[in-house]
């Protein structure tokens, strides 16, 4: 696959704390996830094992691999009553639209991680846009209206990284296609320097089974 780098001379670490963010802390998002996604699965343990011995590297364990979508709050901000609404609408929303498979046909490495990148077909905007305006309307959160990059990190960086070191171990990746994606509402932590979640609502998708 074809690889792209971001702007930057030096990669740095991922794990800073954003802005309310910190020990404990839980934020609710709507991802895709990856439980019926074997050949996903299989190309990030085989990456992880190529990168696993470079310095400052950290694989994300197949079983916690996510395209990042839309963000609600933190989960100490949202109640109850707000988050069923929500999950009702962008789940029954869902339900109206048509899905095709996801292809990841390219890499791109950052200043803080490498990652697949998605190709951006016109059902994953929709579905991106129809949870905005869930959140927007029924949380009252404004959304930023940043673009839209749909990807899967491999591997997060935590300092300094021999970046033609992970070049390498994605030398021979090829296109990847996952047929079945999970739409997933979670509660997401990163206590210990890696994304895990709770599963709040989830709904798997794909050409032949519409959310």
């Amino acid at each position: 696959m074809q690889l792209r780098r971001g702007d930057f001379t030096q990669t740095r670490s991922h794990w800073w704390w954003r802005p309310g963010w910190g020990p404990g802390a839980r934020f609710l998002t709507f991802h895709l996830t990856f439980e019926q996604a074997p050949d996903l699965r299989a190309t990030a343990s085989r990456f992880s094992d190529r990168a696993r011995a470079v310095e400052n590297v950290d694989p994300i364990p197949p079983e916690w691999l996510h395209l990042t979508m839309t963000g609600v709050g933190f989960a100490r901000e949202v109640s109850a009553d707000r988050l069923a609404a929500l999950s009702s609408a962008v789940f029954d929303g869902a339900s109206t639209l048509g899905f095709e498979s996801l292809v990841f046909d390219s890499l791109f490495l950052s200043r803080e991680g490498i990652m697949l990148a998605a190709r951006p077909d016109p059902w994953l905007k929709e579905l991106k846009a129809l949870q905005e305006r869930a959140v927007a309307e029924v949380c009252d959160i404004p959304q930023p209206g940043q673009a839209f990059h749909p990807h899967v990190s491999l591997a997060y960086f935590r300092g300094i990284v021999d970046t033609s070191a992970v070049v390498d171990a994605v030398d021979d990746i090829p296109e990847v296609t996952v047929a079945h994606p999970t739409l997933s509402l979670i509660e997401l932590g990163r206590d210990d320097e890696v994304y895990t979640w709770r599963v709040v609502t989830q709904q798997a998708l794909g050409p032949q089974s519409p959310a």
